[in-house]
C-alpha cells in the first residue's frame, strides 16, 4: 500500500473492531460473547496488516525521499 490514507483507514478500522469486540464481550450475553471474541481477533489481524503495510512508509518521507535508518 503506497497511500498513507489507506493505512490510516486500516488502522482506524482495526481499533474500532477491537473496541466493538471488547464491548460485545463485556455487555453481550450468550453467543454475543463469542462474536466479540471473534471481532477482537479480526481487529488484531487488521492491526498486524496495518503494521506490515506501514513498514515500507517508515523508510520514506512523506514527500517520497528516502531517509537514513534511525539509530
Amino acid at each position: 500500500m503506497a497511500s498513507p490514507k489507506a493505512q490510516l483507514y486500516l488502522d482506524i478500522t482495526a481499533k474500532g473492531l477491537c473496541i466493538l469486540g471488547a464491548a460485545l464481550m463485556i455487555f453481550g450475553r450468550g453467543g454475543w460473547f463469542y462474536v466479540g471474541v471473534a471481532t477482537v481477533v479480526l481487529g488484531v489481524l487488521f492491526i498486524g496488516g496495518s503494521l506490515v503495510a506501514t513498514r515500507g512508509l517508515r523508510r520514506r518521507g512523506w514527500d517520497g525521499t528516502n531517509r537514513p535508518p534511525a539509530g
